[in-house]
């Protein structure tokens, strides 16, 4: 008897959170696609649907929690996939709360990442829709609401992929004792990953088109494989020809060390980029949060990286709300933000995670004064921000083009691009009006002269001769 041939799976993958998961899903959908599966941009054209989740903090797991409602709710027919930081913290809770998805993965166990491109190879094989039994695995976790709130973000096709950059993971899992961090019992302790790993993904990205590799991890100055450290692997990488850019996020502040200063300064293909997360600038605060530093510490981290680098951008992340915060905490962290005049950062209301030592802390501070800081500190984030980008006016700025001009964009919008001090995604962009040069594809750069501020972007005229 003949048997019946069997459609390869068409799958979309849809990730949420963080650039890490960015990286996750990019690499992890390039071993599907080598195992058969064809990777499709629209959910509507898909058999599969996988979803990369994030479990960090209560918004997060809102999210992700819709996003899997919409997913069921929205394509029946298909079969939803879920992977992720919020099934390795949730597993037992999504399961029964959600049955309608097909296959839980985390990270360990017996049916992590690793098993999904051979759970994928499997489908081709049988005619049998039906779960998989090696789709469950161990793990699991507690205090999840299996149902999130309606108005979550709807599945939708997603925009060509941007081809000018990749994010590439060079370490995860964390051994810091943050107290309000529940990484390290989602990811495991910190590990470097492989300078031969990482280069053989740089090349899969390089080669699928992008000009700009963005360093990530839970704390990228940690890096190193036997006497090879951070900047020998940038170094490593920047030989390539194909390498325009490097950027490197996620540098823990009491790590950054003169030397590496010394070197972004000196490496012209290394992005004059400082992301530091301070999470506050109050002593008091900072300690009850398991972290070091201070304002005063910040600021001379700032100040000696301005003065060898005047170009600098920096970006960093705040926390507000934090157990026993007061108004005089909350005070000193403005009067910090002030000072240093990021031109980047991201603000958030403390979220307690259970597992985490901040659960326990008290006294909490009450969610709207929490809400109320923030809407404060963000006033003053974005003041600061405008401030350093209106400086830019008038200069001439080195803008790698991410795509070129669309029906979406206003008219006299050739083409939207960074400068060296916009990371992607995180960072505002730069529109590009008037002619570009003759062939310019996505991952070249142009230079462009600002003429105004327009939120967190920039407007220019690149002049093509």
């Amino acid at each position: 008897m003949r048997r019946r041939a069997v459609s390869p799976p068409r799958l979309y993958v849809h990730t949420l959170g963080c650039p890490k998961n960015e990286a996750d899903s990019r690499a992890l959908a390039r071993s599907l696609a080598g195992s058969g599966a064809i990777l499709v941009s629209d959910p509507e054209e898909a058999s599969h649907i996988l979803l990369n989740t994030c479990g960090f903090i209560r918004e997060a797991k809102e999210e992700s929690i819709a996003a899997i409602l919409d997913a069921c709710a929205s394509y029946p027919e298909k079969k939803v996939l879920v992977m992720g930081c919020l099934v390795e913290r949730y597993r037992d809770e999504l399961q029964s709360g959600i049955p309608e998805v097909a296959g839980w993965f985390g990270f360990g166990g017996g049916a992590g990442e690793a098993d999904l491109p051979r759970m994928l190879k499997r489908e081709l094989a049988r005619d049998d829709r039906g779960n998989s039994d090696a789709m469950d695995d161990d793990g699991g976790g507690s205090g999840l609401a299996a149902r999130a709130p309606a108005g979550g973000p709807a599945l939708a096709a997603t925009p060509s992929t941007c081809l000018s950059y990749a994010y590439l993971k060079i370490s995860d899992g964390c051994d810091e004792p943050c107290a309000f961090c529940a990484i390290p019992s989602i990811k495991g302790g910190y590990h470097s990953l492989s300078t031969e790993g990482i280069l053989h993904e740089a090349d899969a990205c390089l080669a699928e088109g992008a000009r700009e590799l963005v360093l990530v991890g839970q704390d990228t100055t940690l890096w190193k494989d036997g006497e090879l450290d951070l900047a020998g692997l940038i170094g490593l990488l920047a030989r390539d020809e194909r390498v325009r850019r490097l950027r490197v996020m996620y540098l823990q502040p009491e790590r950054v060390e003169d030397g590496f200063l010394r070197y972004m300064a000196g490496q012209p293909k290394l992005c004059r980029y400082l992301d530091v997360p301070f999470q506050h600038s109050h002593p008091d605060v900072l300690r009850r949060m398991g972290r070091g530093g201070d304002g005063d510490f910040h600021l001379r981290l700032l100040e000696r990286a301005r003065r060898l680098m005047p170009d600098l951008s920096a970006r960093t992340s705040l926390i507000v709300g934090f157990p026993g915060e007061t108004d005089e905490h909350f005070e000193h962290l403005l009067r910090f933000v002030e000072q240093a005049g990021f031109d980047y950062a991201g603000g958030f209301v403390y979220s307690p995670e259970e597992g985490t030592p901040a659960a326990n802390l008290r006294p909490r501070v009450r969610r709207p004064v929490a809400l109320q800081r923030l809407n404060r500190l963000n006033t003053v984030l974005l003041t600061c921000s405008e401030r350093r980008r209106h400086a830019l006016v008038g200069s001439r700025v080195e803008v790698m083009i991410d795509s070129l001009g669309t029906e979406e964009l206003d008219e006299g919008v050739t083409a939207v691009g960074r400068t060296a001090g916009q990371a992607p995604d995180v960072d505002g962009v730069t529109y590009v009006e008037g002619e570009l040069p003759e062939g310019i594809v996505p991952g070249d750069m142009v230079m462009v002269t600002v003429e105004s501020v327009v939120g967190f972007d920039l407007v220019g005229r690149c002049d093509a001769s």
